[in-house]
């Protein structure tokens, strides 16, 4: 967290020029690093790595939700709790573990803290954890872990030019991520809990796979009062599908897992938790976060495949969506994480898949050929760099890119080309209101320098 002290710095209040002042507050509230009371007996670290790690008092020990991604931060957050209440408890040891879902920040640094569960203590799991996690982190390994570099900036310094947040939190840890098997597994169906008592405290497992993770679980603490809505529920739009490279997910059953949790504990629940971002508390607006962002969900779906019936490609649909001013007028429905450009597109993949119906998409050129031909159709490599130059000094920065990849590609020895492209990132990403997209603009203008 040091490398990100100017976002807390005496000249932070306002935005820099080099970021979306939208994103420059998400960044600010994400900076805020430590542990914190969430109730009594409830504590959240945050700030040890891009996700939270929560830690529930037990009889005999801490239940540990969301390890982290890595080992060491998932010790040092323990570690950081244990100081913070020391003389105020004396549990030293974990009970237990939960795994909420099957993404890697949510798991990867279970081995940190697994020396410390007590013997016979459990590790807990949704339906098909193991499959998931494992099957997305080799099958598409290693294709998903350059692309993730682009999406969390991890090349990048940090910095106002730079690295500036990743939306969901600050910065990924770079530290290694390791796995066990949950031994217990949870969730026997669909819009029906499984209560269960870990260490003595009282847990309504609520079963949500296939929206934001492939295998997920959000779940309510019935005597704390608390609701951990894992990753179905944060302070931003989500991704419908992730640009480091994911399955896509079901929008329409995201909205609906939203519903039946708001239904079932919207009145009972006194504060919300997730594995991102900070808690909310008061049934007021923990029912307003929940209302909304089912509403978010379900209008994007509807909206993009409405379109889509009456003929509209997804870069048509991308282009037309707009969300009616009583969601998007939310600050945690702005498009920090996921936006409703690449959202859009993703429902329509969904349902749809890669082709747009449209025959001179069906078997394009590749970049490389089709940037030759485009460049000779514009007169060659001095005149399209010409005309691209001039489409970025008028501020046309996404058809400064469009010409200036296909030159590229063409000729990718051409520095011009290269520089004039890099700096057209540079400015799409200092307008970007998401971090993925502003740090895979900045790091693709990093590599073509």
């Amino acid at each position: 967290m040091k490398s990100f002290e100017f976002l807390n710095s005496k000249d932070s209040k306002n935005a820099p020029y080099s970021v979306n002042p939208s994103l420059w507050r998400e960044a600010k509230l994400n900076y805020i690093p430590g542990i914190f009371k969430v109730v009594d007996g409830m504590y959240q670290a945050r700030g040890f790595g891009l996700a939270n790690c929560t830690f529930v008092q037990g009889k005999t020990g801490w239940i540990v939700i969301y390890p982290l991604e890595s080992g060491a931060n998932a010790l040092a957050a323990f570690d950081s709790l244990k100081s913070v209440l020391k003389g105020q408890s004396k549990l030293d040891s974990i009970s237990a573990i939960i795994y909420t879902h099957s993404h890697v920040d949510h798991y990867g640094g279970v081995l940190g803290v697994l020396g410390l569960l007590k013997r016979g203590g459990s590790v807990y799991g949704p339906n098909g954890f193991l499959d998931h996690a494992i099957s997305e982190n080799t099958i598409a390994g290693n294709a998903m872990g350059r692309r993730a570099t682009y999406m969390y900036g991890t090349l990048l310094p940090a910095d106002t030019l730079q690295m500036v947040d990743a939306g969901l939190g600050v910065a990924l840890s770079k530290g290694p991520s390791g796995i066990i098997p949950n031994n217990i597994s949870v969730g026997g169906g669909i819009y029906k809990p499984d209560s269960i008592i870990i260490d003595s405290v009282k847990v309504h497992f609520w079963y949500t796979p296939g929206a934001e993770a492939p295998s997920e679980m959000m779940f309510y603490f019935p005597d704390l009062k608390a609701l951990c809505a894992s990753e179905e529920v944060t302070h931003t739009m989500h991704n419908v599908y992730s640009l480091r490279g994911a399955k896509v997910r079901d929008a329409l059953a995201w909205s609906k897992f939203i519903d039946s949790t708001l239904t079932r504990f919207g009145d009972t629940a006194r504060v919300i938790f997730a594995s991102h971002h900070w808690p909310l508390w008061g049934s007021e607006n923990i029912s307003r976060l929940l209302t909304t962002q089912r509403d978010l969900y379900r209008y994007i779906h509807d909206q993009s495949m409405r379109m889509a019936n009456q003929g509209s490609t997804p870069i048509e649909i991308a282009a037309k969506i707009k969300l009616p001013r009583s969601l998007d007028t939310v600050w945690a429905n702005r498009g920090y994480y996921g936006t409703l450009s690449h959202n859009s597109k993703s429902v329509y993949n969904y349902y749809l898949g890669w082709f747009d119906g449209n025959p001179a998409n069906l078997n394009p050129l590749t970049p490389e050929e089709a940037g030759k031909k485009y460049v000779d159709f514009m007169g060659g490599p001095e005149a399209t760099l010409t005309k691209a130059h001039a489409s970025y000094l008028a501020g046309d920065y996404r058809w400064a890119a469009t010409v200036l990849n296909n030159l590229v590609f063409a000729d990718p020895e051409n520095n011009q080309a290269r520089y004039l492209l890099a700096d057209t990132y540079e400015q799409l990403g200092y307008q970007s209101e998401s971090g993925p997209w502003r740090n895979f603009y900045l790091t693709g203008a990093e590599e073509l320098r």
